[in-house]
Protein backbone atom coordinates (compact mmCIF):
# COMPACT_ATOMS: atom_id res chain seq x y z
CA UNK A 1 0.00 0.00 0.00
CA UNK A 2 1.37 3.54 -0.52
CA UNK A 3 2.39 6.05 1.35
CA UNK A 4 1.24 8.69 -0.94
CA UNK A 5 -2.53 8.13 -2.82
CA UNK A 6 -4.14 10.84 -5.36
CA UNK A 7 -7.65 11.92 -5.18
CA UNK A 8 -9.30 9.51 -7.50
CA UNK A 9 -8.04 6.86 -5.65
CA UNK A 10 -9.28 8.31 -2.17
CA UNK A 11 -12.47 8.47 -4.26
CA UNK A 12 -12.75 4.84 -5.19
CA UNK A 13 -11.70 3.64 -1.53
CA UNK A 14 -13.00 6.17 0.92
CA UNK A 15 -15.60 3.77 2.42
CA UNK A 16 -12.60 1.35 3.09
CA UNK A 17 -10.32 4.24 5.22
CA UNK A 18 -10.14 5.89 8.20
CA UNK A 19 -9.91 8.98 6.76
CA UNK A 20 -8.19 11.86 9.07
CA UNK A 21 -8.09 15.85 8.93
CA UNK A 22 -4.77 16.57 10.62
CA UNK A 23 -4.95 20.63 9.69
CA UNK A 24 -4.06 23.40 11.70
CA UNK A 25 -4.35 27.46 11.90
CA UNK A 26 -1.47 29.14 10.71
CA UNK A 27 -0.79 32.59 12.02
CA UNK A 28 1.87 34.80 10.54
CA UNK A 29 2.23 37.64 13.09
CA UNK A 30 4.76 39.36 10.33
CA UNK A 31 7.84 39.04 12.90
CA UNK A 32 9.68 36.09 11.51
CA UNK A 33 7.88 33.32 13.74
CA UNK A 34 4.95 31.65 12.71
CA UNK A 35 2.25 30.53 15.54
CA UNK A 36 0.18 27.59 15.15
CA UNK A 37 -3.46 26.95 16.72
CA UNK A 38 -5.85 24.06 16.49
CA UNK A 39 -7.46 23.16 13.47
CA UNK A 40 -11.18 22.89 14.37
CA UNK A 41 -12.91 25.80 13.31
CA UNK A 42 -11.75 25.26 9.72
CA UNK A 43 -12.42 21.56 9.79
CA UNK A 44 -15.81 22.55 10.45
CA UNK A 45 -16.31 25.19 7.87
CA UNK A 46 -15.57 22.47 5.65
CA UNK A 47 -13.56 19.22 5.35
CA UNK A 48 -13.84 16.01 3.14
CA UNK A 49 -16.91 14.20 3.12
CA UNK A 50 -16.60 11.37 6.18
CA UNK A 51 -13.40 12.68 7.77
CA UNK A 52 -12.24 13.17 11.19
CA UNK A 53 -10.58 16.12 13.04
CA UNK A 54 -7.20 14.71 14.08
CA UNK A 55 -5.69 17.58 16.78
CA UNK A 56 -2.34 17.82 15.98
CA UNK A 57 -1.44 20.19 18.27
CA UNK A 58 -3.25 18.82 21.56
CA UNK A 59 -4.50 14.81 20.73
CA UNK A 60 -1.20 13.83 18.40
CA UNK A 61 1.49 16.24 20.21
CA UNK A 62 2.26 16.76 24.22
CA UNK A 63 0.28 19.94 25.29
CA UNK A 64 2.50 20.37 28.45
CA UNK A 65 5.77 20.13 26.43
CA UNK A 66 7.54 23.71 25.45
CA UNK A 67 7.60 23.70 22.17
CA UNK A 68 4.35 23.22 19.67
CA UNK A 69 3.91 19.52 18.25
CA UNK A 70 6.45 17.57 20.47
CA UNK A 71 5.93 14.06 20.05
CA UNK A 72 3.81 12.88 22.81
CA UNK A 73 4.22 9.65 24.68
CA UNK A 74 3.65 6.03 23.71
CA UNK A 75 0.15 6.39 26.04
CA UNK A 76 -1.11 9.74 24.77
CA UNK A 77 -0.91 8.45 20.90
CA UNK A 78 -2.55 5.04 21.43
CA UNK A 79 -5.24 7.25 23.23
CA UNK A 80 -5.66 9.59 20.28
CA UNK A 81 -5.54 7.07 17.51
CA UNK A 82 -8.02 4.82 19.45
CA UNK A 83 -10.45 8.12 20.09
CA UNK A 84 -10.68 8.75 16.16
CA UNK A 85 -10.99 4.98 15.72
CA UNK A 86 -7.78 3.24 14.50
CA UNK A 87 -7.60 -0.30 15.03
CA UNK A 88 -4.55 -2.56 14.27
CA UNK A 89 -5.86 -3.39 10.83
CA UNK A 90 -6.69 0.30 9.86
CA UNK A 91 -5.78 1.64 6.74
CA UNK A 92 -5.26 5.57 7.67
CA UNK A 93 -5.43 7.96 4.74
CA UNK A 94 -3.96 11.64 6.61
CA UNK A 95 -4.31 15.10 4.83
CA UNK A 96 -4.17 18.82 5.78
CA UNK A 97 -5.00 22.50 3.56
CA UNK A 98 -1.31 23.41 4.22
CA UNK A 99 0.83 21.38 1.68
CA UNK A 100 1.03 18.05 3.51
CA UNK A 101 3.70 18.66 6.14
CA UNK A 102 0.80 18.16 8.66
CA UNK A 103 -0.49 15.30 7.83
CA UNK A 104 3.15 14.00 6.92
CA UNK A 105 4.28 14.52 10.79
CA UNK A 106 0.91 12.31 11.55
CA UNK A 107 2.26 9.32 9.22
CA UNK A 108 5.11 9.40 10.89
CA UNK A 109 3.88 9.14 14.33
CA UNK A 110 1.53 7.06 13.29
CA UNK A 111 4.12 4.51 11.05
CA UNK A 112 6.74 4.72 13.64
CA UNK A 113 4.08 3.46 16.01
CA UNK A 114 3.82 0.43 14.24
CA UNK A 115 0.25 1.24 12.06
CA UNK A 116 1.47 -1.09 9.05
CA UNK A 117 -1.20 0.90 6.50
CA UNK A 118 -1.15 4.93 6.84
CA UNK A 119 -1.13 7.13 3.83
CA UNK A 120 -1.16 10.96 2.86
CA UNK A 121 -3.87 12.39 0.37
CA UNK A 122 -1.58 13.75 -2.60
CA UNK A 123 -2.37 17.60 -2.49
CA UNK A 124 -4.76 17.42 0.93
CA UNK A 125 -7.64 19.42 0.71
CA UNK A 126 -6.55 21.58 -2.18
CA UNK A 127 -6.06 18.46 -4.98
CA UNK A 128 -9.86 17.24 -3.62
CA UNK A 129 -11.30 20.71 -4.20
CA UNK A 130 -9.55 21.41 -7.09
CA UNK A 131 -10.95 17.92 -9.01
CA UNK A 132 -14.61 19.24 -7.71
CA UNK A 133 -15.66 17.28 -5.01
CA UNK A 134 -17.75 18.68 -2.47
CA UNK A 135 -16.62 19.63 1.09
CA UNK A 136 -18.70 18.23 4.13
CA UNK A 137 -19.48 21.37 7.11
CA UNK A 138 -19.53 20.51 10.73
CA UNK A 139 -17.69 18.48 12.94
CA UNK A 140 -18.74 15.18 11.65
CA UNK A 141 -20.09 11.91 13.28
CA UNK A 142 -18.25 10.62 16.54
CA UNK A 143 -16.01 7.95 15.54
CA UNK A 144 -16.54 4.18 17.60
CA UNK A 145 -13.32 3.79 19.84
CA UNK A 146 -10.72 1.66 17.97
CA UNK A 147 -8.58 -0.95 19.09
CA UNK A 148 -4.73 0.49 18.14
CA UNK A 149 -1.90 -1.20 20.23
CA UNK A 150 1.22 1.18 19.47
CA UNK A 151 4.52 -0.42 19.67
CA UNK A 152 7.23 2.17 19.37
CA UNK A 153 10.40 2.03 16.83
CA UNK A 154 13.15 2.56 17.87
CA UNK A 155 15.22 5.90 16.02
CA UNK A 156 12.31 7.75 15.53
CA UNK A 157 13.32 11.20 17.08
CA UNK A 158 17.06 12.05 18.51
CA UNK A 159 17.29 15.42 21.05
CA UNK A 160 19.95 17.98 20.77
CA UNK A 161 22.71 16.49 22.95
CA UNK A 162 22.35 14.01 19.83
CA UNK A 163 22.55 16.51 17.36
CA UNK A 164 25.42 18.58 19.04
CA UNK A 165 27.42 15.66 19.01
CA UNK A 166 27.09 15.46 15.46
CA UNK A 167 27.84 19.01 14.32
CA UNK A 168 31.24 18.58 16.97
CA UNK A 169 32.31 15.93 14.62
CA UNK A 170 31.57 18.12 11.79
CA UNK A 171 29.86 17.06 8.55
CA UNK A 172 28.84 13.66 7.33
CA UNK A 173 28.21 13.05 3.86
CA UNK A 174 26.66 9.37 4.83
CA UNK A 175 24.59 10.88 7.90
CA UNK A 176 24.14 15.00 7.02
CA UNK A 177 21.67 17.07 9.34
CA UNK A 178 19.45 18.55 6.33
CA UNK A 179 17.24 21.30 7.26
CA UNK A 180 13.88 21.32 5.30
CA UNK A 181 12.92 25.02 5.98
CA UNK A 182 12.81 27.58 3.28
CA UNK A 183 16.03 28.99 2.10
CA UNK A 184 14.76 32.11 3.75
CA UNK A 185 14.32 30.89 7.17
CA UNK A 186 18.13 28.67 6.51
CA UNK A 187 19.26 31.97 6.41
CA UNK A 188 18.18 33.59 8.83
CA UNK A 189 16.45 36.58 6.58
CA UNK A 190 13.59 38.37 7.54
CA UNK A 191 13.64 37.53 11.47
CA UNK A 192 14.82 40.48 14.46
CA UNK A 193 16.02 37.45 16.16
CA UNK A 194 19.51 36.92 17.45
CA UNK A 195 19.59 33.51 16.97
CA UNK A 196 18.22 33.18 13.51
CA UNK A 197 19.46 30.83 10.87
CA UNK A 198 20.12 27.38 11.20
CA UNK A 199 22.29 24.46 12.87
CA UNK A 200 25.86 24.73 11.99
CA UNK A 201 26.62 21.43 9.43
CA UNK A 202 23.53 21.72 7.96
CA UNK A 203 22.51 21.72 4.58
CA UNK A 204 19.26 23.08 3.34
CA UNK A 205 16.48 21.03 1.42
CA UNK A 206 13.15 22.72 1.81
CA UNK A 207 10.45 20.42 1.77
CA UNK A 208 8.08 23.22 -0.05
CA UNK A 209 10.96 22.52 -3.18
CA UNK A 210 9.45 19.46 -3.47
CA UNK A 211 5.80 20.50 -3.88
CA UNK A 212 4.33 21.58 -7.92
CA UNK A 213 2.55 24.31 -7.81
CA UNK A 214 -0.72 22.40 -7.42
CA UNK A 215 0.67 21.60 -4.19
CA UNK A 216 1.09 17.97 -4.76
CA UNK A 217 4.32 16.01 -3.53
CA UNK A 218 6.79 15.16 -6.14
CA UNK A 219 9.03 12.82 -4.61
CA UNK A 220 10.86 11.77 -7.73
CA UNK A 221 12.40 15.43 -7.47
CA UNK A 222 14.22 14.00 -4.19
CA UNK A 223 16.83 12.33 -5.74
CA UNK A 224 17.99 15.47 -7.78
CA UNK A 225 17.71 17.58 -4.84
CA UNK A 226 19.87 15.27 -3.27
CA UNK A 227 22.44 15.44 -5.94
CA UNK A 228 22.35 19.46 -5.68
CA UNK A 229 23.61 19.01 -1.99
CA UNK A 230 26.58 16.30 -3.51
CA UNK A 231 24.24 13.75 -1.64
CA UNK A 232 23.31 10.07 -2.44
CA UNK A 233 20.02 8.86 -2.36
CA UNK A 234 21.34 6.55 0.33
CA UNK A 235 22.36 8.71 3.18
CA UNK A 236 21.17 8.29 6.67
CA UNK A 237 19.82 11.85 7.27
CA UNK A 238 18.86 13.36 10.51
CA UNK A 239 16.14 16.07 9.68
CA UNK A 240 14.75 19.20 11.49
CA UNK A 241 13.21 22.08 10.78
CA UNK A 242 11.02 24.68 12.65
CA UNK A 243 9.26 22.44 14.79
CA UNK A 244 9.38 18.98 13.27
CA UNK A 245 6.99 19.60 10.61
CA UNK A 246 8.00 19.98 7.09
CA UNK A 247 11.16 17.49 8.42
CA UNK A 248 8.15 15.29 8.60
CA UNK A 249 7.24 15.95 5.04
CA UNK A 250 10.78 15.42 4.06
CA UNK A 251 10.84 11.73 5.82
CA UNK A 252 7.88 11.18 3.83
CA UNK A 253 9.51 11.86 0.59
CA UNK A 254 12.95 9.71 1.60
CA UNK A 255 10.36 6.73 2.26
CA UNK A 256 9.11 7.36 -0.88
CA UNK A 257 12.03 6.86 -2.50
CA UNK A 258 12.79 3.76 -0.65
CA UNK A 259 15.56 5.30 2.11
CA UNK A 260 13.71 5.01 5.68
CA UNK A 261 16.97 4.95 7.63
CA UNK A 262 16.17 8.43 8.91
CA UNK A 263 15.54 10.65 12.25
CA UNK A 264 13.99 14.08 12.89
CA UNK A 265 15.56 16.22 15.65
CA UNK A 266 12.09 16.70 17.28
CA UNK A 267 11.92 20.26 19.00
CA UNK A 268 14.46 21.41 15.96
CA UNK A 269 15.07 25.10 16.05
CA UNK A 270 12.61 25.92 18.36
CA UNK A 271 14.15 24.20 20.61
CA UNK A 272 17.99 24.95 19.37
CA UNK A 273 17.19 28.46 19.43
CA UNK A 274 16.30 28.00 23.42
CA UNK A 275 19.27 27.29 24.32
CA UNK A 276 22.19 29.60 24.42
CA UNK A 277 24.74 27.35 24.46
CA UNK A 278 23.54 25.72 21.31
CA UNK A 279 25.62 27.64 18.26
CA UNK A 280 23.64 28.84 15.07
CA UNK A 281 24.37 29.92 11.81
CA UNK A 282 23.40 32.68 9.41
CA UNK A 283 23.30 32.81 6.08
CA UNK A 284 23.83 30.61 3.28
Amino acid sequence: MSALVEVDWLVAHKDQVVLLDASVTRIDRGTGLTEFAPGPEGFAKGHIPGARFADLMQDFSDPSARFSFTAPSVAQLQAAARAVGINDDSHVVIYDSLGGAYAARLWYLLRGHGLRQVSVLNGGLQAWEAAGHPLESGMGTEAAPGTFTARPAEGLFVGADEVMAQVSQGADPARPLLCALRPEQYRGEGSSDPRRGHIPTSLNLPYPALLGADGRLDPQALPQKLADLGLSRDIRPVLYCGGGINAAGLALAFHLIGQDDVTIYDDSMSGWRADPALPVEAGA
